[in-house]
Order: structure tokens, then C-alpha cells, then sequence
């Protein structure tokens, strides 16, 4: 239990350094493109391009929130709780709407890219969608084992 409580504590500190940079990026990318309207010929989505960005990375850490709480859930009740298994089955969807989001994104902006770039945004894409299938199946164990496990205390 050690680990995983210390597995929680590192996501409380990720999700907040996240959370202050993400305010940071809105304060110093996102307000003065918009405020602005700086027109930049070079992007597809021009002055949209921040305020996209950050709404992807916004998503990503609600996802990761969600883990958070899933392993907070873990720590309170055990193992085998209905709510952490809610909790990692909504971050996997989350996880898996980030990916197919970005992936348009990536679609979109496709000239904006090189080459080696367009394929290692595409690469990391599918390892999100992959972890997030890995929640859901993960939730899915947290679903099973929890069945089995009252089946065992009626048993008993």
C-alpha cells in the first residue's frame, strides 16, 4: 500500500504543477492571441492554435484527476470499490477522447509539421488511446474482482 500511496501523491503533485502551468499558458499564450487577434500566417488555426492546445492539455489532466481519485478510492476502501473502478473507466474514456481529439488536431494542422514530427505526434497519440484502453480493462478487473470477492464473503 505504500506505493500506491506514494503513486498518489505523485499525481496530486503533477496535476497541480500542471494545473499552474496551464493557467500559466492561458495568462501568457492563449489571453493576448485572442485579446489581440494576432493573425500568424505560418499556423492553420491561427490564433486559435493556444486556445486549442491548452483545451487538449486541460482534458488530459481532468483525466489524470480522474486517476487520482480512482487511487484515492483505492487507499479509503480497498482494492475493490465500485468508485475507483468508475473513476478509471471514465479516465480511459477521457484518455481515449483526448487521443482521437488530438489526432484531428494533428489531421488539421498536418502542414504545420515535419515529417518526423507529424509521425512521433501520431506515435504518442496511439500510446494515449493504448492507456486508455488499459484503464478500461483495468476497471474492468477492479469490476470483476470486486464480484468475485462478495461472492467469497457469502460464501463464507
Amino acid at each position: 500500500m505504500k506505493k500506491v500511496k506514494l503513486l498518489y501523491r505523485l499525481l496530486v503533485f503533477i496535476n497541480i504543477m500542471t494545473t499552474i502551468l496551464i493557467g500559466v499558458q492561458i495568462v501568457f499564450l492563449v489571453i493576448p492571441d485572442l485579446y489581440h487577434s494576432k493573425i500568424y500566417d505560418e499556423n492553420v488555426l491561427g490564433s486559435f492554435n493556444n486556445l486549442i492546445l491548452t483545451a487538449l492539455l486541460v482534458l488530459i489532466v481532468i483525466g489524470s484527476f480522474k486517476i487520482q481519485q480512482g487511487i484515492k478510492y483505492i487507499i479509503k476502501d480497498g482494492f475493490f470499490n465500485h468508485k475507483s473502478e468508475v473513476k478509471f473507466k471514465l479516465a480511459g474514456k477521457i484518455f481515449i477522447g483526448f487521443a482521437i481529439c488530438r489526432i484531428v488536431y494533428i489531421i488539421i494542422v498536418m502542414s504545420d509539421f515535419k515529417l518526423n514530427e507529424l509521425i512521433n505526434n501520431l506515435i504518442l497519440a496511439f500510446i494515449v488511446i493504448l492507456v486508455g484502453i488499459g484503464l478500461l480493462v483495468f476497471a474492468d478487473f477492479i469490476k470483476n474482482g470486486g464480484v468475485l470477492k462478495e461472492e467469497n464473503d457469502l460464501t463464507i
